[in-house]
């Protein structure tokens, strides 16, 4: 009986955390990365043609331990790629429908568009720069 309701008031507890945690939103945030599996990158594509740009989407929020770890990867990739990239942030604690039109689980979450504006390529957790990197070399940015 004792064990019944321990492992009823354990589930209990754990109901009353998800409910926390969704009622928080995407503000549920891990330092670990969600990494996308390597046979879901784009395929590798020729360079992109003058006045083309590919889009590096960070969506966030300030204050996230994760989320403020791009912001030099977000600046690295403005520097090096500026005129065949386009980054952007968004803030989701303060634009929380950006988060569901995007589908966001949890933050930060990059998503790369190609220059149609087609997503290419979506991952969660903080992304390293060289990471980036190779992501956008696949989609053409020399």
């Amino acid at each position: 009986m004792k064990r019944a309701l321990g492992i009823g008031f354990l589930a209990a507890v754990s109901a009353v955390g998800v409910l926390a945690l969704w009622t928080l939103g995407v503000e549920n945030v891990t330092d670990r990365a969600f990494a996308t599996s390597a046979s879901s990158a784009p395929a590798a594509s020729k360079p992109l043609a003058p006045g083309q740009k590919v889009t590096f989407l960070e969506l966030g929020s300030v204050g996230c331990k994760p989320c403020e770890a791009m912001k030099p990867v977000m600046a690295a990739v403005r520097e090096r790629y500026g005129k065949q990239v386009a980054v952007t942030f968004h803030d989701v604690k303060v634009n929380r429908s950006i988060a569901r039109d995007w589908g966001i689980r949890l933050i930060p979450t990059q998503i790369f568009l190609d220059p149609e504006g087609n997503e290419v390529f979506r991952h969660e957790g903080f992304f390293a720069l060289g990471d980036v990197e190779a992501i956008l070399q696949k989609l053409g940015v020399r």
